[in-house]
């Protein structure tokens, strides 16, 4: 009996040493795997340079963003802290400020009117070559803007392409310095808010027309009207005391816009 197990064992065991051996033979002999070409290798590369290439211009995009974002930042801070200037700061006459020089306070000293800093015409009609009653009737301080604002809109159609003295100062636009022009480029402090002064504010700029600057001796327009045919201006010649005068509006004189904060 023993014998027999013997041989059975002895069997399977060789059975099972083919088996190990043909194992061995079929992994010996099995197909290696296809090595990557150069070109198979050039392309990979490749393709690797390109992402890493848009990844480069991803990131230079960030950082552009960020720039940008950084500086529109600063410039709205600086808005931001021009506002609260206006709001908290009381002024006096002869600070500079809002684009040009101040000229008049009320007893708040956080409003008034502003004068620019130079003439924006030395010599310009108030009329639009047509005279006609405009209804800009406003006199006392606080009345100029919306003079102005009826004298361009009833004056306008009279000559499409023309000008005259209210135009010229509603059209007035500069930055914070009060000497560069307005561009229009995102986040610059311009000031587009101008108009041509009411006699009452004309005599005010008449009066502290030494600590503005810059005067002609020349008469300068108001942007109130007297008739269908004359409207209000003042001499700023010294010898005359800035008496004001009805002139025909065809006249060419002086204009210096002025602005209210």
């Amino acid at each position: 009996m023993n014998r027999y197990l013997n041989i059975k064992y002895a069997a399977i065991m060789r059975a099972f040493l083919l088996l190990m051996v043909v194992g061995f033979s079929g992994n010996a002999f099995a197909a290696k795997p296809d090595m990557a070409t150069q070109a198979e290798l050039d392309a990979a590369i490749a393709a690797q340079a390109a992402v890493d290439t848009g990844q480069n211009t991803t990131i230079s995009a960030l950082q552009q963003s960020i720039t940008s974002l950084i500086a529109a930042n600063a410039a709205q801070q600086a808005i931001i802290d021009n506002l609260i200037d206006k709001l908290l700061t009381p002024k006096k006459i002869g600070d500079f400020y809002g684009g040009g020089i101040v000229f008049y306070v009320d007893e708040t000293g956080l409003h008034g009117l502003i004068a620019s800093l130079s003439d924006q015409s030395n010599g310009i009609q108030w009329y639009n070559g047509a005279y006609k009653i405009t209804d800009a009737l406003g006199n006392s301080v606080g009345t100029g803007a919306s003079n102005t604002t009826i004298i361009v809109d009833t004056q306008s159609s009279d000559d499409p392409s023309g000008n005259f003295a209210a135009k010229v100062a509603a059209d007035f636009k500069v930055r914070n310095d009060g000497m560069t022009p307005c561009t229009g480029t995102e986040n610059e402090i311009c000031y587009e808010d101008w108009f041509l002064p009411s006699r009452q504010e004309l005599e005010l700029l008449h009066q502290k027309k030494e600590i503005v600057g810059g005067f002609a001796d020349n008469y300068y327009w108001s942007s109130t009207e007297v008739s269908y045919l004359d409207a209000i201006n003042i001499p700023f010649f010294d010898d005359l005391n800035g008496v004001t005068k009805d002139y025909g509006k065809e006249r060419m004189l002086g204009v210096r816009a002025i602005r209210a904060f």
